[in-house]
């Protein structure tokens, strides 16, 4: 099996990285990009899990509505700015958007992921205190300067009464595999990888950015952020789905 996972959330790096500049609209990148990847997904029926922010489903409601009736709708938070910082409560930051998402699908919001898989025992705590079945906020990679999870392990595994499900990274190197790096390197890169975690029966989960599949171009960013964005992204996802076809695509919710 592999899972496809899409971080669906409002368009902030730069407030991320210190800079407080914002787009009047700062939902248009993701909900383009997930008008055109919803398209691949139909015409190769495949399932995914969109791991979607409490501020984007309030602005979206149509989408994530129509998104919901075919793929399963997580939470992803509501703020999607957790790294640095101080200006917020987890566990009501957490807890609206959970709200918000059953309200809108009218169904049971099983898992999460943490804006920038921000993974901590405060979160843990919080999600089994709000009766979720699943974390997927940690991404089993080295990623210097932000997180150094090869310890960690592929496969999920339970932590108090939930399931982590990470994202994967390499099997032996656990070097990471999804988004910048599945748009940036080749792709028989991700190709090799994924076979050898199959083959180690791990499934891989693989995560994507629904902005990621518009054509972004910001100066302000660094080249590797938007490069291959859009239609790019698109064939080289296609690409990829077709040469795992035998394989099952697979929601999240299904490998607990």
């Amino acid at each position: 099996m592999i899972a496809i996972t899409i971080d669906c959330e409002q368009w902030n790096p730069h407030e991320i990285r210190g800079n407080k500049e914002r787009i009047l609209d700062d939902t248009f990148y993701s909900f383009e990009g997930n008008k055109k990847l919803l398209n691949v997904l139909e015409n190769n029926n495949i399932k995914v899990t969109f791991f979607v922010t409490g501020y984007f489903a309030e602005k979206q409601k149509q989408q994530i509505k129509e998104i919901s009736e075919n793929y399963e709708v997580a939470s992803h938070g509501y703020n999607h700015f957790y790294r640095r910082n101080k200006n917020f409560n987890l566990k009501e930051d957490i807890l609206k958007s959970k709200k918000i998402l059953e309200k809108i699908t009218n169904k049971k919001i099983l898992g999460f992921r943490a804006p920038q898989v921000q993974f901590s025992e405060e979160l843990i705590k919080i999600l089994s205190d709000l009766n979720f079945k699943y974390d997927s906020s940690i991404h089993t990679a080295y990623l210097p300067g932000f997180y150094n999870n090869k310890d960690k392990s592929l496969k999920p595994f339970k932590i108090n009464n939930l399931f982590e499900i990470p994202a994967t990274g390499s099997h032996k190197f656990k070097l990471p595999i999804s988004w910048i790096f599945f748009r940036n390197l080749p792709l028989i890169y991700t190709i090799k990888t994924v076979r050898n975690l199959l083959k180690h029966n791990i499934t891989p989960v693989i995560y994507f950015h629904s902005w990621e599949f518009y054509k972004i171009k910001d100066k302000k960013l660094p080249f590797y952020y938007t490069r291959n964005t859009g239609d790019k992204l698109l064939k080289k996802l296609e690409k990829f789905i077709q040469y795992f076809k035998e394989q099952e695509f697979v929601m999240m919710k299904d490998l607990i």
